[in-house]
């Protein structure tokens, strides 16, 4: 399932839910696997995305964005050393 879950922040940046809902995973069993990838350092928690009345430019990239309620949501990132590199 990391490797899943690894695919996924491949594809940019997204929250818990959204990675549950692309795995048809349990959001508590992301959150565990979560937990686990950045204290191995292979990702990292983007800084909280404020949500609000008025849409920002970070809601077009968030898969709740159609159903946010929240007032903040957190999102994960691959960190620098998980990014795959191109061999130019």
């Amino acid at each position: 399932m990391l490797r899943e879950i690894k695919e996924e922040l491949n594809k940019g940046p997204t929250s818990t839910e959204g990675i549950s809902a692309a795995l048809g995973v349990s959001a508590e069993r992301i959150e565990d696997a979560l937990r686990l990838l950045i204290n191995m350092g292979a990702i990292e928690e983007v800084p909280l995305v404020e949500c609000g009345v008025e849409k920002s430019v970070a809601c077009l990239f968030c898969p709740l964005a159609k159903s946010c309620g929240k007032t903040g949501i957190k999102t994960y990132r691959l960190t620098s050393t998980a990014l795959p590199h191109k061999n130019n």
